[in-house]
Order: structure tokens, then C-alpha cells, then sequence
């Protein structure tokens, strides 16, 4: 018998017991349909996140670090960990010490060089007063200096998006006196959100129903920080009063500040992950100085989507074994119904070996359908949430991360887990072969 007959027949299994096998092929693809659409969905939202906070850095990420601890841990004796440590420790991990940190105004705004944000910049540079310095400001700093707070709770997106267009209008390329007569002028807005701190769609709709909000409140939008562009002209830019460090209610104990680069995310987070600066909102051990993320993918969020997929692995790993076994299950079942045709084949002078590739072709032929049926299926339901929902993804985008424009976002993305889960499936179809392998033997119908 050859391969081409072996096929023929298992196609033709697949056709006499069309009705059977649709069953089973629905079955398979409907628990592996909700694998696929976790996995589709979570993949294209990490994606999206990405994208949109590496725009203003290019995929860079630059920090601030500060040996000073206090406020952060509640101990009587602080560790104090000196400048030089902390540079070695950033760049062990693969960051750049860019200098000491250097502040402008009562705010904190960083000092950077224009290279670094230049995305952010939307007026053209030269029209900046000679004393004003060229900031981005934060959506904190906006506010102080227009004297305005925007809610942060509205009942429904375009309202917010409306007051976001409003902020934007009054605030790019104005100039502006702080309280403490410190100048700026406003040459973009920096890579934080605008009142939306989470991706949860209860932060744009009140009382939103949608039943991914737990989830997506987990994923925290960049907070950010308003950064001064060095412009060349710091000398002339009015400063305003003098205010002691000491006095600054909002400023922590003495330390020492570093302005540092990661040229990508994954050496961010591998910094992240080892080195030892205490970020703002994960708490890892070992942590001897703090660390801010001015600008860039924050590692904190990496990590939290980390432990999501984490979480959601383990999740589909129970349902790929439930799945597995009830598949085992049937093909037992599927088997001791074909006795017959088993039977059959034998007394036309099928060989054991010929008689298990007629069967682990027509499981593969199953798996495949189910496959295709889950793949497809999954595609569907992740694309219309994305289609569904187009308006306030956008909405949640452009105010999330402080952009100019409301960006068409589609969360939907393949990766190697997609692959993976597919090739599981198809191996699926081996295992009912070695389960089924005596049950299939010539010798099991000697007697028959």
C-alpha cells in the first residue's frame, strides 16, 4: 500500500464520517480557539504598548538616578550608595552615564540635549525667546502653568479628547512664568499620559463594561517627566527665584542625581532586573538607590506584561492538556468504532505499520481542521474587538502617551507562542497514535 492510498483513505474517513469528525474538529477548535485569541490579543496589545512609548526615544531609555532613598525605604539607617557606584552599576548593565543630573525650576524639569527627544519637539526650535527655556512639559506641569486642572474622570472619551485638543492649543509654543518667575516655552508635551494612567477603558469611560478592564488596568501608561531641552542658550534662560533645595517640600533628602541612556529595552530591563536601583513601583530586592525613567519604554511595564504572559502560559497550558486528553479520549473511542474497517484493511493485506499511518494521518487531518477553525476563529474575535473598539483605542493612544494625533491601533499580532500552539496541536495526533498503538496491532484481530 502506498503513501497516496494511505492518504486516499484517511480523506475518505474524514468524508463517510463527516458529521463525527466536524464535531471533534469543533470541539478541539474551540478550546484552542481561546488559546489563540489570549494569545493574539495579548501579543498585539504588548506590540502596540511598545511601539507608541519607544516613538519619543527611538527604543531608547533614559533614567535618572539618585542615591538618595529616603522616602522610599522606612528604615533608620538609609543605604547610601555613592555616585561612582551607581555609574558602575548602570553601566555593568549596559547603560550610558550621561553626566550629573541638572534641573531647571521649581518642578524638577531634566536638562537633556535636543538629540535625545527630538520626536517630541513639534515648533520649530528657533522661535524659542533667548530667555525662556524650551521645555516638554509634563501633563503636571501643564496644568501649574496654564492654572487649569483638567478632570480626570469624564463619562465619556471624546469629551476628554476635546479637553485634551485644548490643553495642547494653549500650551504648545506659548511662553510661560512660573510662581517663582522661572520662563518657559512650551515646545511639546513630553511622553507621559494626560489623566489616563492605565490602559483599563474605565479611564475614558465611565462605568465601561468591558470585560477586559482588570486585566488591562495592570498596564500602566508612562508617567514621565518634564524635560528641559538644551537649546545652547542656558545661560540667558531667566531662572526665576532661588529656592533652596532644603525648602522644596516635594524634594527628597540630599544626594547625588545621574542622567543615564540604554540604547533598547531589553538592556533597560535586563538593568531592570539586576542591577541595583529601586524603581518606582515594583519592588525588587537589593535595591541600594532610586531610579526614575524620564523617558523610554518604562522596564516596570515590561515586567508587568512578563508576569501577564507568565500567568497566561499556565493558563493555556492547562487548557492545551484538557484539550489533549479529551482528544485522546476520542481517538480511543474513534478506534474501537473502526474495528471493522481495521479489520478490513488487514484482510487486504495492510501491514501494522501501513494501518497506524492511515490513522495518524487521519488525526492530523482532524488536528489540522481544528487548527485552521481555531486560528481563524481567534482572528476574528481578536480583530473585531480591535475594529469594535477603534475609536477609544485611539483616543486611548493619543492621550496615554501624549501624542499629537489619534493613531489607528489594531491589537492583533502572531509570535512564535502562535507557532507553538499549533505545532502542539499537530502533536497531538502522534500521542493518540502511541496510545492507541496496540489497539491498532495486527494481532489485536487475529481472532476477528
Amino acid at each position: 500500500m502506498r503513501i497516496k492510498d494511505v492518504l486516499h483513505i484517511s480523506l475518505k474517513n474524514i468524508r463517510i464520517y463527516l458529521k463525527r469528525n466536524l464535531i471533534i474538529m469543533a470541539t478541539m477548535g474551540i478550546i484552542f480557539g481561546l488559546i489563540l485569541t489570549i494569545n493574539l490579543w495579548l501579543q498585539g496589545m504588548e506590540n502596540s504598548y511598545t511601539e507608541l512609548a519607544n516613538q519619543s526615544t527611538e527604543g531608547r531609555v533614559i533614567i535618572e538616578a539618585t542615591n538618595s532613598m529616603e522616602g522610599m525605604i522606612i528604615d533608620d539607617a538609609l543605604p547610601k550608595t555613592t555616585r561612582q557606584e551607581m555609574a558602575e552599576d548602570i553601566e555593568a548593565h549596559g547603560g550610558k552615564v550621561l553626566g550629573d543630573a541638572e534641573k531647571f525650576g521649581l518642578f524638577g524639569s531634566v536638562v537633556l540635549s535636543k538629540e535625545l527627544v527630538e520626536n517630541r519637539i513639534m515648533v520649530d526650535m528657533e522661535e524659542v525667546p533667548v530667555d525662556a527655556a524650551p521645555v516638554l512639559v509634563s501633563t503636571f506641569l501643564g496644568e501649574q502653568l496654564l492654572g487649569k486642572s483638567f478632570s480626570a474622570e469624564y463619562t465619556n472619551a471624546v469629551r476628554k479628547q476635546k479637553d485634551y485638543k485644548e490643553y495642547q492649543d494653549k500650551l504648545i509654543g506659548k511662553t510661560f512664568t512660573d510662581a517663582y518667575g522661572a520662563k518657559y516655552y512650551v515646545v511639546g508635551l513630553n511622553s507621559g499620559n494626560f489623566h489616563v494612567d492605565n490602559l483599563s477603558f474605565n479611564q475614558l469611560e465611565r462605568g465601561s463594561n468591558n470585560i477586559l478592564d482588570p486585566v488591562l488596568a495592570f498596564v500602566a501608561t508612562p508617567n514621565g517627566t518634564p524635560i528641559v531641552i538644551d537649546n545652547g542658550k542656558s545661560e540667558s534662560w531667566q531662572k526665576g527665584e532661588s529656592v533652596s533645595l532644603k525648602e522644596t517640600v516635594d524634594t527628597k533628602a540630599e544626594g547625588e542625581s545621574l542622567v543615564a541612556i540604554f540604547d533598547d529595552n531589553k538592556s533597560a530591563y535586563n538593568y531592570f532586573q539586576y542591577g541595583r536601583g529601586r524603581f518606582m513601583n515594583v519592588d525588587l530586592p537589593s535595591r541600594t538607590y532610586s531610579v526614575n525613567i524620564v523617558a523610554g519604554m518604562s522596564p516596570e511595564t515590561m515586567y508587568i506584561i512578563e508576569n501577564m504572559n507568565f500567568v497566561i502560559n499556565i493558563v493555556s497550558v492547562a487548557l492545551g492538556l484538557i484539550a489533549a486528553i479529551v482528544v485522546v479520549f476520542t481517538s480511543i473511542r474513534l478506534v474501537d468504532q473502526d474495528r471493522q474497517n481495521v479489520a478490513l484493511y488487514y484482510s487486504l493485506g495492510a501491514t501494522t505499520r501501513q494501518v497506524r499511518t492511515i490513522y495518524l494521518f487521519y488525526f492530523l487531518e482532524l488536528m489540522i481542521g481544528a487548527a485552521i477553525l481555531a486560528f481563524c476563529s481567534a482572528s476574528v474575535i481578536v480583530l473585531a474587538f480591535s475594529f469594535l473598539n477603534q475609536e477609544i483605542l485611539g483616543i486611548q493612544s493619543a492621550l496615554g502617551f501624549n501624542l499629537v494625533a489619534t493613531p489607528g491601533e489594531i491589537w492583533y499580532a502572531v509570535n512564535a507562542g502562535t507557532f507553538v500552539i499549533i505545532v502542539a496541536m499537530l502533536t497531538v495526533s502522534f500521542i493518540c497514535i502511541a496510545i492507541n498503538n496496540k489497539r491498532l496491532a495486527k494481532e489485536s484481530f487475529s481472532s476477528t
